[in-house]
């Protein structure tokens, strides 16, 4: 399969040619479109006394003014569907709506609206909303939250702990009984905001005279969008039409609505009137749904030659506020990954979700595997350092080995396949290890020199698969490929396109099928009308399910075009090729027909071939020459890889200047090299930024301290170095393309591997920890205090 070597988005991009949802200009004969503007919390735990309307209801311009309670009483508005928790069945799980209606749990939460006819009047009548609150109690730390005297945030319940399970499998008392050494570490994953250049942003439209609502959004899913617009409007879910406008990011943010979109919805249903709602950057970092969260307690069995035998946690997941999407068992998926790449014999993990007085969480870039990559990493660097041995040493005496696979992890988790031993390697020849560390030797002899550190974490990650909790019976990935009269290839999918690349990748599957070139494939996706259907853009899972079901009613729409050219041609099917867009005899270039020319054919005769039943997501005919089919993994691939940093810490200011970041990724079978850098230089920037800038931090009043972007700091491009990368393929057996997801290894493995470099050049101080971001201010005060420390002690 020959790649693509330029992406088909671009020029749309570059040139400007583009419609994100402020874009989106109605057809002509609708009216225009309201805006919605939302009032927000400014107390983290608060009960909503009064909500005084009257003055934003006479201000010009403004069209109506809503509490969450009006929209409850007057116009019916339902609550979210109740989020599954594992073993919480003895405790009510915590009911909320799109807005609040009775008591708020975090600063920027809903709790009014203001719909008007310009964007200006609705910044007027927002100002003029007068809500009467009284404070509660406030709780914003995890640990403090499950404490018995904590403040509840749902009086129904007799805790903030949404559920404590289990994970893990093998004899952990055995493990630790043989054990010759153990360690403990306290790990804390940061809060992160998933800062996508657009912010949410939706456009909703409802034709009372049709009965049909048409939707534009800015989502990973237009699928669960449908559906939870069907729920909220009680309308058929056929009468919706999701269209995804250009996404300006996502990074798993916008897989779900949080509550403004269900709210501008509901009232562009009640008006039978368009509603725009635009997030700015504020409520943005304020109140969309945040990532990570989680406090890990380490213990660590292992022996004298280095090898860890067995795993024994907490983890504690920070939900927030209530829980949303997948976001509170999100700590169950980290804890099923705790092997990482090694060959640990047991592990005992209790799992916890508990609400604070925060914006919730759900999935940002890497959910749930960067948590466990981290601790396993920084786990096996401690190894090292109490045994006085190479990190990467201890690693090779770990790895599972390429002989194992597939392999079944203590925790359940099957290795489909793997090669860890051979990224490795690749990654210390490119990294020139020994030489680096000769001269970290050399520049260790200077008390004065600035610190050198190299830091290394081999990591796995879970790539596709069907979502958990999604069921036997959940539908699968689909898409339809048809040939049009003028001869062009058509791929027709229902996934979300956020900006990874997928006309490009998908042209080229279809092309290799038909040995076209990729510009003879047209794309079609972001659309719930059309013949296909996807659960979602996230997970690193597109190319897995999306790009296999593409793949597929290819190859079947391939084997329908045989035979019908066999019969146009009087040949065997097995005589024939397809070529440049037409199908010859083989060995008798002059007979051909031409592939509009077959679908001309079906067109004026549909009985010529066989055809496809509707599509089961949307009911809509398969039409045309066409192939539909349906394909998700019921397993995730494991995707792997080995990252090498080296840092220097200088001695006066704590800055960290990373000098080499070599990567070495292994995606399964590589079908597009350019996209696979892509996508790797872009989650290294953002792993490079939760390990040494970014962190969502609040008070003890629940107040976020970060809501601009002069307190959330994300790296620059001067700030982050040239990324060396390189690739081993172990194809996947549980894809007919071999593919593995990468969408997600610079998240995972970079903060591993650049706290490890910066702990490594600290431990001539006797530094063994620290929590991210590795804030220079933070790393002056601990090499301060260690050398004051150093200073006392030798007096």
């Amino acid at each position: 399969m020959a790649d693509i070597k330029r992406r088909k988005e671009d020029y749309r991009l570059i040139t400007g040619d583009t419609a994100y949802v402020d874009d989106i200009r109605l057809p002509n004969g609708r009216p225009p479109a309201l805006s919605m503007m939302v009032v927000r919390s400014p107390h983290a735990h608060a009960l909503v006394k009064n909500v005084e309307l009257q003055a934003a209801n006479a201000t010009a311009g403004v069209v109506a003014v809503f509490s969450g309670r009006a929209l409850v009483s007057m116009y019916g508005m339902p609550a979210f569907l109740p989020v599954h928790l594992p073993g919480s069945a003895a405790q009510p799980v915590p009911q909320r709506y799109p807005l609040a209606t009775d008591r708020v749990r975090y600063v920027g939460e809903p709790v009014a609206v203001v719909l008007a006819e310009t964007p200006y009047a609705a910044r007027d009548g927002h100002a003029l909303v007068a809500i009467d609150y009284a404070p509660l109690p406030v709780v914003v730390d995890p640990e403090q939250a499950m404490q018995p005297d904590a403040p509840l945030l749902y009086p129904e319940r007799a805790s903030n702990l949404l559920f404590r399970i289990p994970v893990g499998g093998g004899d952990i008392a055995a493990a630790f009984a043989r054990a010759d050494h153990t360690l403990s570490l306290r790990l804390e994953n940061q809060r992160l905001a998933p800062s996508s250049i657009e912010p949410r942003g939706c456009l909703f439209d409802y034709d009372s005279a049709s009965g049909e609502f048409t939707a534009w959004v800015s989502s990973q899913s237009v699928f669960k969008a449908r559906d939870t617009l069907a729920h909220f409007l009680k309308i058929p879910a056929e009468r919706i039409h999701v269209h995804n406008s250009d996404v300006g990011g996502a990074f798993g943010a916008k897989t779900n609505f949080v509550g403004e979109e269900i709210v501008a919805a509901l009232l562009a249903f009640k008006y039978a009137r368009p509603v725009k709602w635009i997030e700015d950057r504020s409520e943005n970092l304020q109140a969309q749904t945040q990532g990570r969260g989680q406090i890990h307690y380490v213990e660590a069995a292992y022996t004298n030659d280095g090898r860890v035998l067995g795993l024994r946690l907490q983890i504690i997941g920070d939900a927030g506020a209530f829980p949303q999407g997948v976001g509170p068992v999100l700590p169950v998926s980290t804890a099923y990954l705790l092997n990482g790449a090694y060959r640990i014999e047991a592990i005992a993990c209790t799992v916890m979700s508990v609400l604070t007085n925060k914006a919730p969480t759900s999935p940002y870039r890497g959910a749930g595997r960067p948590e466990a990559a981290y601790t396993v990493e920084r786990t096996i660097d401690a190894v090292a350092r109490e045994l006085k041995l190479d990190p990467v040493e201890v690693r090779r005496r770990n790895l599972i080995p390429p002989d194992a696979f597939p392999y079944q992890a203590p925790t359940g988790l099957r290795y489909d396949s793997g090669n860890y031993q051979m990224a490795l390697d690749k990654a210390l020849v490119l990294a020139e290890y020994d030489t680096w560390r000769a001269r970290q030797r050399e520049r260790r002899r200077d008390p004065q020199a600035n610190l050198l550190g190299i830091g290394v974490s081999t990591f796995i990650e879970t790539t596709g698969g069907r979502p958990s909790g999604s069921g036997s019976n959940a539908p699968r990935d689909a898409a339809t490929v048809r040939i049009s009269r003028e001869g062009r290839l058509e791929v027709l999918s229902a996934v979300a396109h956020t900006g990874q690349g997928h006309i490009t990748i998908f042209s080229q599957i279809v092309a290799a099928v038909f040995n076209v070139s990729g510009s003879q494939v047209d794309v079609y996706l972001n659309d719930v009308d059309l013949p296909g259907f996807s659960i979602g853009t996230f997970g690193s899972r597109t190319t897995g399910s999306s790009g296999v079901a593409i793949h597929l009613a290819a190859e079947a729409l391939r084997g329908k075009v045989l035979q019908l050219a066999a019969s146009r041609l009087e040949a065997a099917p097995t005589d024939l090729e397809i070529t440049q867009g037409r199908v010859t005899v083989r060995g008798v270039p002059a007979r051909f027909v031409e592939l509009g020319t077959l679908a001309q054919m079906v067109e004026e005769q549909p009985d010529l071939i066989s055809h496809e039943p509707p599509n089961p997501a949307n009911g809509r005919p398969i039409e045309g020459l066409a192939a539909w089919y349906s394909f998700s993994p019921d397993d995730p691939a494991i995707a792997s890889g080995t990252h090498i940093a080296v840092v220097e810490v200088e001695r006066e200011t704590g800055n960290i200047q990373i000098l080499r970041y070599i990567a070495v990724d292994d995606g399964g079978h590589i079908l597009n090299h350019m996209l696979v850098e892509g996508q790797v230089h872009g989650s290294l920037a953002q792993g490079i930024g939760q390990a040494l800038f970014e962190g969502i931090f609040y008070d003890e009043q629940g107040q976020n301290l970060t809501t601009t972007f002069m307190n959330y700091a994300m790296p620059k491009a001067e700030q982050l170095p040239h990324f060396e990368l390189e690739l081993v393929e172990t194809p996947t057996p549980l894809n007919a393309l071999g593919a593995k997801g990468v969408g997600e290894a610079g998240t995972i493995a970079a903060p591993p591997t650049i706290v490890n470099a910066v702990l490594d050049a600290l431990s001539p101080l006797g530094i063994k920890t620290l929590d991210m971001p590795l804030l220079p201010e933070k790393i002056w005060r601990v090499m301060r205090s260690a050398e004051q420390s150093k200073s006392v002690a030798s007096k």
